[in-house]
């Protein structure tokens, strides 16, 4: 049996549709129409009726989509030790950045709300993995995250409250963890098009604070979009410009920087690197952790480069270097005439990596290490250049390696016996994002338009002249008849005049809508389809085949 009907003169907030103007933003409507109210916290909202049967049908959507998949659904706690945070090394980061939301105990035990979930997901697995036969390790789950956003905008798109379908999965190897990646991106897949959402394409993509390894961005374009990427005018690749590869146009005048960072390594380990790099361009931290094989790359303050290379900020150079793993962008490598910053003296001009007076010859290999921008070449293709688009992120797929699983003591024999830590790989969908996307994605100048099996219900149920006891009567029936074949209803049952329900009906954009009036006959009813706006008159016997979600 599902859900029990939603009655129109029993919602709440009360249903006033000559109140809502359609062509507003889509979270001004969702909020309009009851789907999602204000709150006084900024970034956090309540979801109503309305949008809690969205909501959930989403949940129900993405849990499904894992578990046929081979998943096992489970309930992290949000509410997180930090001791747990301690061992991954993330509590101190996430501090720095200002987004952890945390607590102490009435024990003074210092506790955090959890903006994702994978220390208390080796925490957990780890407590029973014995042997490689218990791998892989595929979990799914749907819990409210936290995140103190710095600017939470967009309604439900950047909240400081919002719920993620999130899965973690445990593998013996790299080449397991692979598989679980295609596992991963094939059920987000899968999800998303359930959801109704079309139009969703990869793009690779910067796995910031979650991952030092590479990340699948899904992603649909819209102009509520939070993300900025690139896409090709000639090929259409599309990406981060953090981590596809751009072609920079040539420089007249080149000057070699050098910028210095500290790699950490998988096994906790810290040291010193530089780049080299045109002064025009900007060095990715993800393309030079992808080449060095950090598990974290930070630039190194100011105050510690005379205590590293002996020179200030600005004027190191790659001869400086020398001692220090030092890269070179494909920016520089090839250059045969350039300049670098020399100290006080201002630029040195004219050098090649062939050396000069003071300056022993160097043998540069190329390494792509700089973002792609705007305007820059494909870095696939040889004849498009790269435009900016707007893009909303509806999951997100990681390769997680050993980051976590290292430092938190989650290990796995080999077969010779030696125990070396597991791999991970994990994901994320936005439900609470997904909402809104749904929402804005296929509305039109009426109001909203769910697609079938997604929104508050499957069919709404028009009841003309609701104030007359057999119109009542005749509508219990219905109502009995539908749900009996898994139809999910929202009745409007008020004893408004006919045009006002029409009106709520069009704005709230459930796919079908049943009219049930007096001149009909016991077995004939009126259906009209929000999506083509055809009316037709059939047998009621008709509709549960019309109408069951799909």
């Amino acid at each position: 049996m599902p859900d029990t009907p939603l009655y129109a003169s029993q919602l709440w907030p009360p249903v006033r549709p000559r109140a809502v103007n359609p062509t507003v933003t889509t979270m001004n409507l969702l909020e309009a129409l009851g789907f999602v109210g204000k709150t006084a916290a900024t970034g956090v909202h309540t979801l109503l009726p309305l949008g809690l049967r969205v909501h959930d049908r989403l949940s129900r959507i993405a849990r499904d989509a894992f578990e046929d998949r081979g998943a096992n659904t489970v309930a992290f706690p949000t509410l997180q030790s930090r001791t747990l945070w301690d061992e991954s090394g993330r509590w101190e980061v996430y501090q720095a950045e200002g987004t952890l939301m945390t607590t102490r105990s009435r024990s003074g035990e210092d506790m955090c709300l959890a903006p994702t979930s994978e220390e208390i997901a080796v925490a957990t697995v780890r407590e029973s993995l014995r042997s490689r036969r218990d791998l892989p390790v595929r979990l799914y789950l749907s819990t409210a995250k936290f995140r103190d956003e710095r600017g939470p905008r967009g309604g439900l798109m950047r909240g400081r409250e919002f719920v993620m379908g999130d899965a973690y999965t445990f593998d013996a190897d790299a080449e397991g963890m692979r598989a679980s990646v295609d596992f991963l991106n094939d059920a987000c897949r899968a999800a998303l098009l359930g959801m109704g959402l079309t139009g969703v394409f990869q793009a690779t993509a910067d796995g910031g604070s979650i991952a030092a390894g590479p990340s699948t961005e899904h992603l649909v374009l819209g102009d509520i979009g939070q993300s900025s990427i690139l896409a090709c005018d000639h090929c259409g690749h599309r990406g981060d410009g953090a981590v596809i590869a751009g072609r920079p146009a040539a420089c007249d005048d080149p000057v070699v920087n050098v910028i210095a960072f500290a790699l950490t390594r998988p096994d906790g380990s810290t040291a010193p690197a530089a780049v080299a790099i045109r002064s025009d361009l900007h060095v990715s931290p993800r393309k030079l952790a992808a080449a060095s094989g950090a598990a974290r790359v930070d630039l190194l303050q100011a105050d510690t480069l005379p205590g590293l290379f002996g020179k200030q900020a600005g004027t190191l150079t790659p001869w400086d270097c020398s001692r220090t793993e030092l890269y070179f962008d494909t920016s520089v490598a090839h250059l045969n005439d350039f300049s670098i910053s020399d100290g006080s003296d201002g630029l040195r001009t004219h050098l090649s990596w062939a050396g000069a007076p003071g300056l022993p010859p160097l043998k540069p290999e190329g390494t792509a290490l700089h973002r792609a921008t705007e305007g820059m070449g494909c870095g696939r293709c040889d004849n498009g250049r790269y435009n900016t688009i707007r893009a909303i992120e509806v999951a997100h797929v990681f390769e997680l390696g050993t980051q976590y699983s290292a430092p938190m003591g989650l290990s796995v024999p080999d077969p010779e016996g030696n125990r070396g830590p597991g791999h991970m790989a994990c994901s994320g969908i936005g439900i609470s994002r997904c909402l809104q996307t749904l929402a804005d994605l296929h509305r039109d100048q009426h109001g909203l338009r769910w697609t079938p099996g997604c929104g508050p219900a499957d069919l709404h149920l028009v009841v003309l002249r609701a104030d007359l006891p057999q119109m009542r009567e005749r509508s219990d029936r219905v109502v009995r008849q539908l749900r009996q074949h898994g139809i999910r209803l929202l009745v409007d049952d008020r004893p408004e005049a006919a045009g006002e329900k029409f009106a709520y009906a069009r704005l709230l954009g459930v796919p079908h809508v049943l009219v049930l009036s007096e001149q009909q006959t016991d077995t004939t009813v009126e259906i009209i389809d929000r999506w083509s706006s055809r009316h037709e008159s059939m047998p009621l016997s008709h509709i549960p085949s019309l109408a069951r979600p799909r």
